[in-house]
């Protein structure tokens, strides 16, 4: 697997994985609205990563949890558990702003079935976005928002980074020339980067951006290096198919 299904796994891994942590605030949210609206972002991750690994093969089921860990290419920042809402809400404007933006520039896709999987997603990823970014901008309104949410962002932007960084065998220029992807991720991680700061500028805040994602850390999520967290966030998403693995469901 190379070149765009290799790009493809990868995005449906950040998927699957951003789901599955989600799907942990079903019935735990800080207060029902935010109970119904993050179970409901769970389940259009979950159906984006179906969709996506549905490109890929047949078996849907394998492909999303019959791999060995080093056989998965998600971005270390799905992986983490955020059990704090303020972690999740953090992560949660980084990593839907960053879906917008990468999910626009799959919408015109040479490969036709992509294209489709990205104009819808790309839908729901905006109502998602507004979700996030409206929330966090009421919050960033009071000191006590401004506080505990703000460190976060020195935490979470350097991980966030390799939302825009391709697995080894992706040839970023050979995507753009095959018309598989409309921009350079240079130039998506740039579009994404302005709007985060356009966000935070309103709090008087700057995040501090790397000028690369760290290869010591977040990029081996692409090369196959899973994070501490992985382990665990796995066990949970097979736990029902671990009980018969021949079972057809």
């Amino acid at each position: 697997m190379g070149g765009p299904r290799e790009m493809v796994l990868a995005l449906a891994d950040d998927e699957l994985c951003i789901g599955q942590n989600l799907a942990w605030w079903i019935a735990v949210g800080p207060f029902l609205e935010e109970d119904l609206a993050l179970t409901s972002i769970s389940q259009d991750e979950l159906g984006h990563a179906r969709a996506l690994y549905g490109l890929l093969g047949d078996d849907i089921d394998a492909l999303a949890y019959g791999r060995q860990p080093h056989e998965y290419r998600s971005a270390h920042l799905t992986e983490l558990p955020c059990r704090d809402w303020g972690e999740t809400l953090v992560r949660h404007f980084l990593y839907d702003t960053a879906e917008t933006v990468r999910w626009a520039a799959l919408a015109d896709s040479s490969w036709e079935a992509l294209g489709a999987v990205a104009r819808r997603a790309l839908a729901e990823e905006r109502s998602h976005l507004r979700h996030a970014s409206g929330l966090l901008s009421r919050l960033l309104r009071t000191e006590a928002g401004r506080s505990q949410l703000l460190p976060l962002f020195d935490q979470f932007t350097p991980l966030a980074c390799e939302l825009f960084e391709l697995p080894p065998d992706c040839a970023a220029d050979g995507l753009v020339a095959a018309g598989i992807i409309a921009r350079p991720m240079s130039d998506q991680r740039a579009e994404w980067q302005a709007a985060v700061d356009d966000t935070l500028a309103e709090a008087g805040y700057q995040p501090q951006w790397p000028e690369h994602a760290d290869p010591a850390s977040a990029a081996n999520g692409r090369t196959g290096l899973r994070s501490p967290h992985f382990a665990a966030l796995h066990a949970e998403m097979v736990e029902v198919l671990a009980l018969d693995p021949t079972a057809r469901w």
